[in-house]
């Protein structure tokens, strides 16, 4: 009899189990690669649609550019531009497959490579996606 209970005990328990599993995995899963291209650029795949993350990045832009700038945005193909900590910034969104979209980010300061904004941008966009 306690074989049975045990038994019922673990089967009642698994659904919930593998749910937590699941629900903690949809975090972690988001991101498929994260990388930087050279000194100023970062790129980013993501498991979203291309208008979600377009729609997402233009307000990540427009909370972290900086005060009296305004940003360029690009319908097509997607771009935007702005002054960020000082650093000529470039963000670009495109459609990799159904579901998964490309995030590039771009920074030069004084005309020199600025991974260091490029990699806070992509910070912020992959953190407000999330």
């Amino acid at each position: 009899m306690t074989r049975s209970l045990v038994r019922s005990t673990f089967a009642l328990t698994l659904p919930f189990l593998s749910g937590c599993a699941l629900v903690a995995g949809a975090g972690v899963g988001y991101v498929v690669y994260e990388k930087a291209l050279n000194d100023s650029v970062h790129e980013a795949q993501v498991k979203d649609d291309v208008d979600t993350v377009w729609a997402s990045v233009q307000e990540t832009m427009g909370f972290l550019i900086d005060p009296k700038t305004e940003l360029t945005v690009r319908t097509f193909p997607r771009s935007i531009q702005a002054r960020v900590d000082g650093a000529d910034v470039v963000v670009e969104v495109e459609t990799y497959d159904i579901d998964r979209t490309i995030i590039r980010v771009r920074a030069e300061k004084y005309l020199t490579h600025d991974g260091a904004t490029s990699n806070e941008v992509m910070k912020a966009i992959l953190d407000r996606l999330s």
